[in-house]
């Protein structure tokens, strides 16, 4: 009797192992969680620089790892709160401010990238999301879920080529030269339509014109003339003879 209720006990117990069990798996997270956006904007020209841009909500969680050839090497706390405030920071002056001694050795010309990952300290993560990055420097980053990779070629800023010099302010090909356009364009009036809006305006008044005379009417008025004339004068001879 003894020995049943011991057997019952213990498969009670493993079933509620088994039930508990399954809760706990069940509550870790199957899917990672959102990946912020890490840009990296390479040198152009002469004296510009190479940057860094993160976009996303800043989170104590995130780790970035910088991987070139069989380096890895962790972003520095200072950086990663330095990045995540969302500005566009210039990797040569992030290298100058937290790695100084080696300020003389950016991996230019060679391919590097960078990984985004979601350190998992609480354990919320199922371990399938989970792994263990081997770091170059430092202690092994554990726990990490890895969100996103970024990867770019640096280009040294003093082996570029000077930038293009602004160009001029286009010339017009035909320029308007007011005093000489009236005698360097060939306009044919002729055929040169004028569009002119039509007005109007008017007539002045006119004096009526004196209906023309015929010479035959221009020499009977002249005989009239004459003979009136002479009649005049012999009247006058005859009044002058009578009174003497």
């Amino acid at each position: 009797m003894t020995n049943l209720i011991k057997v019952g006990a213990i498969a009670a117990l493993a079933t509620v192992g088994v039930i508990f069990g399954n809760v706990t798996a069940s509550a870790l997270e199957a899917n990672p969680p959102a990946a912020p956006k890490i840009t990296i904007s390479t040198a152009q020209y002469k004296g510009e620089k190479n940057i860094i841009k993160f976009e996303g909500v800043a989170n104590d969680h995130y780790r970035f790892v910088l991987t070139n050839g069989t380096n890895k090497i962790q972003l520095k706390s200072p950086i990663r709160q330095e990045l995540m405030q969302g500005s566009e920071l210039s990797i040569e002056d992030l290298v100058k401010k937290y790695y100084s001694s080696s300020a003389d050795s950016i991996p230019y010309d060679t391919p590097i990238s960078i990984d985004t990952y979601w350190f998992d300290k609480e354990g919320n993560y199922d371990n399938s999301l989970r792994q263990t990055v081997a770091l170059t420097v430092g202690g092994n980053l554990t726990k990490a879920v890895k969100l996103s990779q970024t990867s770019a070629t640096l280009k040294n800023p003093e082996s570029l080529p000077e930038a293009p010099a602004n160009p001029d302010p286009a010339t017009p090909e035909n320029p308007v030269n007011p005093e000489a356009s009236t005698e360097s364009e060939n306009v044919n009036i002729a055929t040169t339509p004028v569009l002119v809006e039509s007005t109007s305006v008017p007539a002045s008044p006119r004096k009526e014109a004196k209906p023309t005379e015929t010479l035959a009417e221009t020499g009977a008025s002249v005989y009239s003339v004459i003979a009136a004339a002479i009649t005049a004068i012999t009247a006058g001879g005859a009044a002058i003879i009578k009174r003497s």
